[in-house]
């Protein structure tokens, strides 16, 4: 039995994949223009595993006309280690793969020794206490001042 993923694969796309294409392309080239969104694998993701974009004739042929863009950016890290990642596995880039495999051991290598690590992601701790009370106070303050004035 011939395998049906493969012969989809091997054809040509009809009107509606091309749109498609044409469409997540148009999508494609807009992130590369916002540097900051760019940085983002959540939103490489979005837009690229969106149905329709994320059968296999479209990911293919999306694969085929980003590689001469994408790749040489990738791999010169203008995207960082996420982003590669993904790409790399989405579009099955065997080259991007390898280097994102060796950008993980580059970062989770043990820091120099006599150096401690500096763990920036520590919830900040924020007394509430203060701004509580002084708003209790302000509010008895208030209606000290503003209670004689009912005509009471």
């Amino acid at each position: 039995m011939p395998d049906m993923n493969l012969s989809q694969v091997d054809r040509d796309l009809n009107a509606s994949e091309g749109q498609v294409v044409r469409e997540v392309m148009i999508q494609i080239k807009a992130l590369l223009n916002d540097p900051g969104r760019s940085q983002d694998a959540g939103i490489w993701k979005a837009i690229l595993r969106e149905p329709p974009a994320d059968q296999a004739i479209l990911r293919q042929e999306l694969g085929r006309q980003l590689e001469p863009q994408l790749l040489p950016m990738a791999e010169n890290g203008s995207f960082p280690a996420p982003v590669v990642g993904f790409l790399a596995d989405w579009f099955d880039w065997q080259s991007l793969h390898d280097r994102s495999v060796v950008e993980e051991e580059r970062d989770y290598a043990d820091p120099a020794p006599g150096r401690e690590p500096i763990d920036e992601e520590l919830p900040q701790m924020v007394n509430f206490w203060p701004a509580v009370i002084g708003w209790i106070i302000g509010l008895v303050i208030l209606a000290t001042l503003f209670g004689g004035m009912g005509g009471g």
